[in-house]
């Protein structure tokens, strides 16, 4: 969220009457002005790579009308992204839809795929030939999970298994005619979309539901990915499921059956709701900000289901990072997370790259700014950045290419 997105579906969902967002995205850190400042910042840490969003509801404010500044603005960022030796991946939908598009029901919108299609097709030709990677969809599975399904709160704040089944049918065409209209324009530009995954693990009895519940939100993107270039994962933690074995009976009949697979569902999504990734209760947990389990070594436990859902398929961490105001902290949970993923490629998976979230601290949507993701912290009453420990340590790990020795 670039802040004052006024023409979005996010702003309308952050201002509306009894809204479960904690607080409104308002200027955010003024990213979309600070950029200039904000990209050779980075470019002085050590990095080389910049993974940045386009935002639809400016580019197309109304309906087939194309803001040629937005898009000129956007390609100045391209440019000094080369400029700074930063390579450019471009998000060309970080979750934010046109209010005009929202209004007739987003993802459930018979056109949108069609719409995604020609607003992909303006900007891929826009930005020209300087963009080497692009990520269609930003965790489609979320999208559908919280928007659509009721999970978590997300615009439009839908619920029901039928609505999330439908968004997901959407957002698989939307990826695959995106695909298909980068390659045509840009036929060497590497293209993929980005999956929100976790580590699972379940006792006998939660294994249905385990099964039931990682396909919706992650198998089906993975195999609509299938002639991707590349597959992004974003990977912050584990989803623990233990059930009683009679349970696990009950759940893998009654999800074959819509009527009891609706309800079951809907439980399921309530319990979500209520406890965020966790089903275990567990206090004595070590957490994030977030409430999540801190568990930095779960990225290699996802890239390593790709490598075997869609063996040989190169792959990029296009997230991974971890909430909190103890920077060394976010320095362990890197080191760790990266000597996991050393591991993995020992073992001969084709990683290629990784990306940490966030660059900076930011508006973390219906969470607002308390959490803490960022590399580098942001004042926001002053909008002064003050790059952390964690930023200069993961920046000579990029420009060196190699992880501390252990202590």
């Amino acid at each position: 969220m670039e802040g004052d997105n006024s023409n979005s579906d996010w702003w309308a969902f952050e201002h509306k009457p009894g809204t479960p967002c904690k607080e409104p995205s308002g200027t955010a850190i003024e990213h979309y002005k600070r950029y200039p400042r904000d990209i050779a910042l980075l470019a002085s840490l050590g990095f080389n790579t910049y993974r940045f969003s386009v935002e639809w509801p400016r580019i197309e404010p109304v309906e087939g009308e194309f803001d040629q500044a937005q898009l000129d603005h956007y390609r100045n960022m391209v440019d000094l992204c080369g400029e700074s030796k930063l390579i450019p991946m471009v998000t060309l939908n970080h979750f934010t839809l046109p209010q005009w598009l929202a209004e007739r029901g987003g993802w459930l919108a018979p056109s949108i795929p069609m719409l995604f299609e020609r607003f992909t097709r303006r900007v891929v030709e826009a930005l020209g030939d300087k963009v080497e990677w692009y990520c269609t969809l930003n965790e489609p599975g979320m999208v559908a999970l919280g928007g659509y399904g009721g999970g978590f709160p997300f615009p439009p704040g839908l619920t029901g298994v039928d609505n999330l089944k439908a968004a997901i049918a959407k957002l698989v065409e939307a990826h695959k005619l995106s695909r298909a209209a980068i390659k045509e324009i840009r036929p060497n530009a590497k293209v993929g979309l980005t999956n929100a995954m976790q580590e699972w693990e379940s006792n006998a009895g939660g294994a249905a539901i385990m099964r039931y519940a990682r396909r919706l939100g992650e198998d089906y993107f993975l195999e609509a990915a299938v002639d991707d270039d590349f597959i992004g994962v974003q990977t912050y933690s584990r989803v623990k499921l233990e059930m009683p074995r009679i349970a696990g009976i009950f759940a893998s009949i009654a999800l074959a059956i819509p009527a009891v697979e609706k309800a079951l569902v809907g439980r399921v999504i309530a319990k979500q709701r209520e406890s965020g990734l966790d089903f275990t209760h567990d206090r004595e947990m070590r957490r994030t900000q977030m409430g999540w389990e801190y568990r930095p070594g779960a990225v290699a436990a996802t890239v390593r289901r790709v490598a075997q859902v869609l063996p040989g398929k190169p792959i990029v961490v296009t997230e991974h990072g971890v909430a909190t105001s103890d920077d060394a902290e976010r320095i362990e949970f890197i080191t760790d997370g990266l000597r996991s993923l050393h591991a993995a490629i020992a073992d001969g998976i084709p990683l290629q790259g990784y990306i940490h979230w966030s660059a900076f601290d930011n508006f973390e949507w219906a969470s607002g700014y308390a959490m803490e993701f960022g590399l580098i912290a942001v004042d926001r009453k002053t909008q002064e950045r003050t790059a952390k420990p964690s930023a200069r340590f993961l920046g000579e790990i990029a420009r060196t290419n190699r992880l501390p020795l252990p202590r």
